[in-house]
């Protein structure tokens, strides 16, 4: 098996197939987490071509669409190296389209390529919980579901081809509206005079409670240091792939162009590496009011 991408996401999964016995070989642009796995039993890749060598599995953990396509179809990507019959599974988070386009080429050397994002960040990784959301050919999605159950506590198959992508990008979207909704209204109620602590409580029992407000803003948002789990440009990144995906239909996405401009405003203001919830910091520089809770 290989593995291709050790990122935040990436260095947390292949961990779970060393351990579920999966001979891996990985490969990365950053030695050390390459070397952090090869410690852990991995054999290190001389490039995305050799993870693919001997290998009926390709994994993908990947920043960017054009990353995705060249890992796949350059000189010397995983095509280069993968045998007729090799699943390709990509965990990156990209374009319905860019999908289509490489298990298009993919195909046409005999390889089946699965977009397959996952949900669920870095904490989600680590306990092998992560939600996978899958699109493309139901035969191959089978042979791989044991491989994925070995680090994910949901797997789906969503549809053909692009549909895991557009799934995530919906995720995704719904996501930052959620926190932003929630930064303006928990900005408000406490410029009225609520405490903080009380409207979080109160919020999180009644129908404006999601996850996000219940479990993700207490270890985040809510605290001191607030802690990067997903950096705010890679949300912004998403949200971006979401508007130039909608922008080719006849769909008005009105919401999401306002929620796009605010983390436009929280990357211009320097906070792209901090965690997406930090979009929230937009109210507080206009309240004046730092919205952590007593407990953290």
């Amino acid at each position: 098996m290989g593995f291709v991408g050790l990122g935040n996401i990436g260095s947390r999964v292949a961990p779970h197939l060393l351990n579920a016995g999966h001979r891996l070989a990985v490969s990365d642009l950053n030695t050390a987490a390459v070397e952090a796995l090869v410690a852990q039993g991995a054999r290190a890749a001389e490039s995305a071509a050799d993870t693919a060598r001997d290998a009926d599995i390709v994994i993908l953990s990947l920043p960017s669409p054009a990353i995705v396509r060249t890992v796949v179809a350059g000189n010397d990507g995983v095509l280069a190296g993968a045998k007729p019959g090799t699943i390709i599974v990509d965990h990156s988070t990209i374009d319905p389209e860019t999908a289509r386009e490489v298990a298009g080429l993919a195909a046409a050397v005999g390889v089946t390529y699965l977009d397959a994002p996952v949900s669920g960040g870095v904490q989600g990784a680590e306990a092998g919980t992560l939600s996978i959301m899958a699109g493309g050919d139901a035969g191959a999605f089978e042979r791989v579901r044991p491989v994925l159950e070995s680090y994910s506590g949901n797997v789906f198959l969503v549809g053909e081809t692009g549909s895991g992508q557009a799934i995530k990008l919906a995720n995704n979207i719904i996501t930052a509206i959620n926190i932003a909704a929630l930064g303006e209204g928990l900005s408000a109620a406490v410029g009225a005079g609520v405490d903080l602590d009380t409207a979080a409580k109160v919020l999180s029992t009644s129908s404006a409670n999601s996850h996000v407000l219940s479990s993700y803003f207490p270890r985040t948002l809510f605290t001191e240091d607030r802690p990067t789990g997903f950096a705010l440009d890679f949300m912004l990144k998403d949200i971006k792939l979401f508007l130039n995906s909608t922008a080719q239909t006849a769909l008005p996405t009105p919401v999401s162009n306002v929620v796009g401009d605010l983390f436009r405003i929280g990357n211009r203001d320097g906070r792209g590496a901090k965690d997406f919830t930090s979009v929230v910091e937009f109210y507080e520089d206009f309240t004046g009011t730092r919205l952590q809770t007593k407990g953290n």
